[in-house]
């Protein structure tokens, strides 16, 4: 294993530009998440960060109107050239997620009279925000598509250390929810609009890429069993237990959300080159997947050490985190399915997918967590990346196995035999 992490390590090398300020950037994004967490475990009370966390699920949940899947397209074919894609897909996701409001107004309308009159006026008196929280942030796909990783890293770091100041302020000044979720808001909202219209001038071309609405459509529904994963155990543990358990299994999040953020930055700025390479497939991947097992083994004795350095008032956090740990192996591999299937337009293949993980993970959050409440939602969580990776891998076996039976009726190998 040490061999092949120096391999890996060599083979990283043509990438490092790009790898450094891709996780500076992630790096960047997980800290300032991080610490205002931080702060409101030290500055607050757990029902107040439990509420903050609840409100921004369900703008998370809505996510699906304004049709996620494009933010993937612009992704891909940015990175292939197609400049156009960028002003064409922002303005048609923008349309689509002004859909959201009504959808979070009735939310906001049925908490207030059952559940929580603070949690209701919160939904719906900043549901206008919505598109701009959703559509405008085009403009991260955008420069990761065209491999601009240092512009990138230098404009969320304004941006979320702006946003950083004014939640953290008005934590410690003001503790109401409505004025820290203001603040979050109105920060997030504003820099969307600068950095959508300022990156504009960035296009080289208006070239579209011929399907790109049609794959939107179709990507969404590989987004929609990210929506549900991210956001429905939340939702349920909101609606079905305590706002402190909110708090406690967000934290668990957090903490290895840390570990996930550096893989996927990692992942993210060889995309370019995956996206353009004919060669690479995904058992290239295998051997650093076998790597990744050391990451839990490392951690799991001294994971409590940051932990109760950071949130001294959840030491209940330590266990679920240990053992979440254990995922981070499976999230990279499938994290790898997941693109190369994108890049090979396998929509058909990826709606099988993620319909399948979308159903499995909704009946796992519902019956494990009202059983067993925060570790049916860690349990449930984990249990969702395995089933993905299985079902990427029988795609892209298929595939394979697909083209190899075209082989045998023709003369010559087409280029998607690389599938993997």
């Amino acid at each position: 294993m040490i061999n092949e992490a120096k391999k890996f390590i060599r083979e990283l090398r043509p990438h490092t530009t790009n790898i450094f300020w891709s996780n500076l950037n992630q790096m960047v994004i997980t800290i300032m998440a991080l610490l205002i967490s931080i702060v409101f475990a030290n500055f607050a009370a757990k029902e107040l960060y439990g509420q903050y966390i609840f409100v921004l699920s369900w703008f998370g949940l809505f996510l699906i109107v304004s049709i996620p899947g494009a933010q993937t397209v612009v992704l891909r074919t940015s990175a292939q050239g197609h400049d156009g894609i960028y002003r064409k897909a922002t303005v048609f996701r923008f349309l689509c997620s002004l859909g959201g409001i009504p959808l979070l107004m009735i939310t906001g309308i049925i908490f207030y009279l059952f559940k929580s009159e603070i949690v209701g006026v919160s939904l719906i008196s900043f549901s206008l925000f919505f598109p701009f929280m959703t559509s405008l942030q085009n403009w991260t796909l955008f420069l990761k598509g065209r491999s601009q990783f240092k512009r990138l890293a230098i404009y969320n770091l304004i941006k979320l250390s702006m946003n950083l100041i004014a939640v953290v302020l008005s934590i410690i000044f003001a503790g109401k929810l409505i004025i820290i979720l203001g603040a979050y808001f109105m920060v997030n909202s504003s820099f969307n609009i600068y950095y959508y219209l300022k990156l504009l001038k960035l296009r080289r071309n208006d070239k579209l890429d011929a399907n790109w609405k049609k794959q939107s459509y179709a990507l969404t529904v590989m987004t929609l069993s990210t929506v549900v994963f991210g956001k429905v155990d939340i939702a349920l543990i909101g609606t079905l237990l305590t706002w402190d358990q909110i708090a406690v299994y967000n934290i668990v999040m957090k903490f290895v959300n840390i570990f996930f953020s550096i893989i996927k930055s990692t992942v993210e700025a060889i995309l370019p080159n995956l996206y353009q390479s004919k060669k690479i497939t995904i058992r290239y991947f295998y051997k650093f997947f076998a790597v990744l097992f050391l990451i839990p083994i490392i951690l799991y004795p001294i994971a409590k050490y940051p932990i109760l350095f950071m949130y001294r008032q959840y030491p209940e956090v330590i266990g679920y985190a240990q053992v979440y740990l254990a995922v981070i192996p499976f999230y990279f591999l499938n994290m790898i399915a997941t693109h190369l299937m994108v890049k090979y337009k396998l929509n058909k293949e990826i709606n099988i997918s993620r319909i399948v993980s979308i159903v499995t993970v909704i009946v796992l959050y519902a019956v494990l967590i009202p059983l067993y409440g925060v570790w049916g939602g860690v349990i449930s969580s984990m249990l969702y990346f395995i089933v993905q990776l299985v079902l990427n891998l029988i795609m892209l076996k298929n595939r394979r196995l697909e083209y190899s039976s075209q082989l045998e009726n023709t003369a010559e190998i087409p280029e998607e035999s690389t599938l993997g």
